[in-house]
C-alpha cells in the first residue's frame, strides 16, 4: 500500500496543527506553571500534537517527557523523525491494552484517533488511559470524525462530492465490490463522546466544538487517507487507492461547482481530569 494512505498528509495541513495548537494550548494552561510533564501520546501515528507540545514546553521552561504509543511501526519510526527529542519515548501497542504501570502520566492525548477504535476498544481505551494519569492528571482528545462534523452549509458540498467521486471510482474499476465494512463513517455524537469520557471515571472541564475551515489542499489530503476514502466510496481495501484518487480528483471541481473557497468542518475537543 502507498505511504499516501497514511493520514499524515492531512496532519501537515496548517489548519490541522492549528486546531491541535489550540487544544495543547487549553492543556498546557490547565496544568499551570509546572516544572516537568510525564506526557502520554495515544494512537500517536507521526506525533504532530507531541511535536507541537514540545515546542511550546521549551517556550515556558517546561521539562517535557513523552511517550508515544501506537500500533502502527511505520507510524512511529516517522515519529521519531518529525518529533526528533531526546525526551521522547516510541512504544509498539495498543490504547486499550497500555503496557504501563498506574498513575505515571500528568497529562494523555488520544488526538483525532479515538473513533477509529470499535466501541468496545473505546470504552477500555479511556478506562487506560484514566487509570494511567496521575491524580488531577489531564485528559485531552479532539476528533472531526463524529456525527456533528457537518455543518449544515457543508452538505451541499460533500453530497456532490461523493457522487461525482462515486462516477469517477466506477468508470476506474468498472464491476467494483463494495465493502460493507464502513466503520469510518460510522460515527458517534458529541454527547456519546462526553458519556464514554464520563463513564471512565474522568470529571469533564471543557467540552467544545471548534469551526474550522478547510482548503482545497486539505480536502485533498484528507481524502488520501485509507480509512476516509474507504468509508466514504464503500470501497474494500484492494481499491483504497482508487477510493483515494477518485475522491482527490474531483474535489477541485466540486469546489468550483459551488463557488466556494473553503470548506468549514467542526473539531470535537473534549478536556477533562482525573479527580
Amino acid at each position: 500500500m502507498s505511504d499516501v494512505h497514511t493520514f499524515d498528509p492531512f496532519a501537515k495541513e496548517p489548519a490541522y496543527i492549528h486546531v491541535n495548537e489550540r487544544l495543547i494550548e487549553r492543556v498546557m494552561k490547565r496544568l499551570g506553571s509546572v516544572g516537568v510533564i510525564q506526557l502520554l501520546e495515544q494512537a500517536a501515528g507521526t506525533g504532530l500534537p507531541t511535536a507541537l507540545m514540545y515546542k511550546r514546553a521549551r517556550k515556558t521552561g517546561v521539562k517535557l517527557f513523552a511517550t508515544l504509543l501506537d500500533l502502527d511501526l511505520r507510524a512511529l519510526y516517522q515519529a521519531r523523525i518529525e518529533v526528533d527529542e531526546a525526551n521522547a519515548t516510541y512504544v509498539y501497542g495498543s490504547a486499550d491494552k497500555l503496557p504501563f504501570g498506574q498513575q505515571s502520566y500528568d497529562a494523555v492525548f488520544f488526538a483525532n484517533g479515538l473513533h477509529l477504535l470499535d466501541a468496545e476498544a473505546k470504552r477500555d481505551a479511556l478506562k487506560e488511559s484514566y487509570r494511567v494519569l496521575k491524580p488531577g492528571g489531564l485528559f485531552a482528545m479532539n476528533t472531526t470524525f463524529y456525527y456533528e462534523a457537518y455543518p449544515e452549509e457543508s452538505k451541499p458540498f460533500y453530497g456532490r462530492w461523493i457522487r461525482r467521486s462515486i462516477v469517477e471510482i466506477n468508470q476506474r474499476l468498472p464491476g467494483r465490490t463494495k465493502s460493507n465494512k464502513v466503520q469510518a463513517m460510522e460515527f458517534l455524537t458529541a454527547d456519546d463522546y462526553r458519556d464514554l469520557v464520563n463513564d471512565a471515571g474522568f470529571e469533564i472541564i471543557e467540552w467544545r466544538q471548534r469551526r474550522v475551515m478547510l482548503s482545497q489542499a486539505a480536502v485533498r489530503a484528507i481524502s488520501s487517507y485509507k480509512d476516509f476514502a474507504m468509508g466514504a466510496l464503500h470501497a474494500t481495501e484492494e481499491d483504497a487507492e482508487q477510493a483515494a484518487q477518485s475522491l482527490q480528483a474531483t474535489v477541485r471541481q466540486t469546489f468550483h461547482d459551488l463557488q466556494m473557497q473553503y470548506l468549514p468542518r467542526t473539531w470535537l475537543e473534549i478536556i477533562a481530569v482525573k479527580a
